[in-house]
């Protein structure tokens, strides 16, 4: 299974490397191109051809009821950092998940822009082009914090920037990159040790977050267990227990609960 979601991915990418025609805000900060759509079409279709059983889930299409039901269920992002896609700024990826029964199975993340492909199976590891990865060992005054500042929801802001300013005197320093799937695994490649940000979407994430604790690191949510499918919610990571531990007691400071439904 992994191998043909890889070659459907690959095939995908040719449809975004084309470049965007058009050009849709969606909401506030929130855009959709010609190619977010056109790229999630062919996903759709490519894996019911190959997966003719399996449910499906997608950024730019109304949630099927009954996707997650199924043994077999795609949770896709055509274009995860569409904002950066518009722009040029090559950091941009296609995002593909498969849970099975409802967790994660399969993750596949690739940036066609570098040809950087990372996957991973569940319970057989991690891997960037093929080759095994693994989150780094850095502490936390050495560590690089991925975040956002909820560009959708800016009424959530205040609430970051304080998480914001309290992390970034105990590390190292700050990125903030706009596309939650590869900063995850960035993560879990050794490129930085933290992640939070304050409301995301199963697409965001679901093929990222096998990567990244196949690669050895954490990833959770405020108030549950582990991150789930059927809502949005804030994501924490970290490439340590002990991190992780850290920047979940920063993060529920300033936010205890789900400050949303959706």
């Amino acid at each position: 299974m992994l191998q043909t979601i890889i070659s459907i991915v690959q095939e995908a990418a040719k449809i975004a490397k084309s470049g965007a025609d058009t050009v849709c805000e969606k909401g506030a900060a929130n855009f959709v191109t010609d190619k977010d759509v056109a790229v999630e079409k062919f996903l759709r279709g490519a894996l019911y051809e190959a997966f003719p059983a399996m449910g499906f889930v997608g950024e730019e299409e109304d949630f099927a009821a009954d996707a997650l039901d199924k043994e077999y269920t795609a949770v896709v992002d055509p274009i995860d950092g569409t904002m950066n896609f518009t722009r040029d700024m090559n950091l941009s990826v296609i995002s593909v998940a498969v849970l099975h029964r409802g967790k994660p199975y399969i993750g596949v993340v690739y940036n066609p822009w570098t040809d950087e492909l990372f996957t991973a199976e569940r319970g057989k590891g991690a891997a960037l082009n093929g080759k095994p990865i693994h989150v780094s060992d850095r502490p936390l005054k050495s560590a690089c914090f991925f975040t956002a500042w909820s560009t959708y929801k800016k009424e959530f802001a205040k609430a970051c920037f304080s998480i914001s300013e309290e992390v970034y005197y105990d590390t190292c320093d700050i990125r903030r990159l706009g596309v939650c799937a590869l900063e995850l695994c960035y993560m879990a490649a050794g490129r930085g040790e933290l992640y939070f940000e304050i409301r995301l979407f199963p697409w965001d994430y679901a093929a990222a977050q096998l990567i990244l604790t196949e690669a050895g690191g954490c990833i959770g949510t405020i108030g549950m267990d582990a991150p789930t499918y059927t809502r949005p919610q804030p994501i924490v990571a970290a490439n340590t227990k002990e991190n992780f531990d850290y920047l979940m007691q920063k993060v529920t400071k300033y936010v205890p609960t789900i400050p949303y439904e959706d």
